[in-house]
């Protein structure tokens, strides 16, 4: 009895240890000591590519964002559902609101540090989040698992630039992040990139 709890022991200290971190950073800036400080903020989703993702690796083969969502409303009229096949005209919409409140999480996250914003003006940096990998989840995961099950889950990087200089003075690795699970797709998107400012925090 006491080898097998040695070896569970002895496992779980590798897995830990090759564990993959939802997200890392390079650079020694510290969003959450610059307080003051304000970054202009956006989410390029252009070069998002679609499908199942385990451990921030794709599973299958992806399909670029504005093909999957094409896709998704022609299998509804194929259904008979042509009145339900809104997949490629809500995605701005979706987005739009994913990422205000994404903002308003931020704020209220690192409320003693960096801010973000919408307008350039008041500025002194810059940062783009760069979504290369979505995978929306799925309702049955989110209705029958456990914890984070069937929630979205996005890899990627953002870059944090200096305006004044052009130097860039973090990156931030977006290897894993997953929501948690919800029946809605909007829902979901939304509370993915309200995981990433936890895991952001996280990381430091």
């Amino acid at each position: 009895m006491k080898k097998n709890i040695l070896t569970l022991a002895a496992v779980l200290a590798v897995s830990s240890i090759f564990a993959l971190e939802p997200v890392t950073l390079n650079g020694k800036f510290n969003i959450k000591k610059q307080k003051g400080t304000v970054a202009l903020f956006s989410f390029d989703w252009s070069k998002t590519q679609v499908g199942s993702i385990d451990d921030g690796v794709f599973v299958n083969t992806p399909v670029p964002i504005d093909e999957y969502l094409l896709k998704q409303d022609e299998q509804k009229k194929a259904d008979g559902k042509p009145e339900d096949a809104n997949y490629v005209k809500d995605w701005p919409g979706i987005k739009q609101e994913a990422e205000e409140l994404f903002k308003k999480a931020w704020n209220k996250e690192f409320k003693k540090g960096m801010q973000l914003t919408r307008n350039a003006a008041e500025a002194g940096y810059e940062i783009v989040f760069v979504i290369e990998g979505l995978d929306f989840g799925n309702i049955a995961g989110s209705m029958f698992g456990w914890g984070n099950a069937g929630g979205a889950i996005i890899k990627g990087y953002a870059t944090l630039v200096e305006k004044a200089s052009g130097a860039e003075v973090l990156r931030i690795d977006i290897n894993h992040v997953q929501g948690p699970g919800h029946f809605s797709d909007r829902i979901r998107t939304t509370l993915v990139l309200n995981a990433l400012v936890d895991e952001i925090e996280d990381a430091y």
